[in-house]
């Protein structure tokens, strides 16, 4: 059963999702691409390692004065390998960068986003570029209503700017505004410190952050949707 945390909210009136790692399988997306670059083997045993020092230097690149975040994913994606005693070259980062419109939506997301869009405006708040975003919603087939990306407010989660400008879109609707992600570092933590609640869909063993104070902890998009009532 989904856990529900905190005081209740208002009503949902609208919904907003990361898209990477929440409705995207990006850990099964980036092993695939490396799988199909040949380089995998040589990383495999250290995969979980080279993920996270990956995250941590794009998060320093994503703090810096704003570039495409294919150029970010691509030299943070080199860091991690020399870090890891290996080597991947500009253009094959790059190919592995442009294979994200490719990778995987978990086996819950298509269903679950039906059902929800069906009740409520959807939206999207990402930081990957706007045109592999596209590409991604094209795939899933889901009428989103608005898609924010780093590329439109020239900044990256947890920046604030993305949820600023929902705010703004959302209007009136934002009262009963319900942000979903499985990040509690680019999203739920930001999003609580503006006031947005939150629902924390746990795709990995990872609990959410204290500091995160999700109104509702679910296993996957399908408990989201019996959480409310669709």
């Amino acid at each position: 059963m989904a856990t529900s945390t905190g005081k209740e909210s208002p009503v949902v009136s609208a919904l907003t999702f990361d898209c990477f790692g929440t409705l995207i399988d990006w850990e099964g997306g980036l092993k695939q691409a490396l799988v199909a670059e040949g380089v995998f083997e040589g990383v495999k045993a250290r995969f979980d390692e080279l993920l996270r020092f990956r995250e941590q230097r794009e998060a320093t690149w994503e703090a810096l004065p704003y570039r495409h975040y294919r150029e970010i994913f691509a030299v943070s994606l080199r860091e991690a390998f020399v870090q890891h005693g290996a080597t991947m070259d500009e253009p094959m980062a790059l190919r592995v960068a442009d294979s994200l419109r490719k990778w995987p939506p978990f086996p819950d997301t298509i269903s679950a986003l039906r059902r929800l869009g069906s009740h409520f405006p959807l939206l999207l708040l990402s930081n990957v570029d706007r045109a592999p975003l596209a590409a991604v919603v094209e795939k899933l087939g889901i009428p989103f209503a608005e898609l924010i990306t780093a590329e439109d407010v020239r900044a990256y989660k947890p920046a604030p700017a993305h949820f600023l400008d929902a705010k703004r879109r959302l209007g009136a609707r934002a009262e009963g505004w319900l942000h979903v992600s499985a990040s509690s570092f680019h999203d739920l933590e930001p999003a609580h410190a503006l006031g947005i609640a939150c629902a924390y869909v746990q795709r990995t063993s990872a609990k959410p952050a204290e500091t995160a104070a999700p109104k509702f902890v679910v296993k996957d998009l399908a408990e989201l949707c019996k959480k409310l009532g669709v």
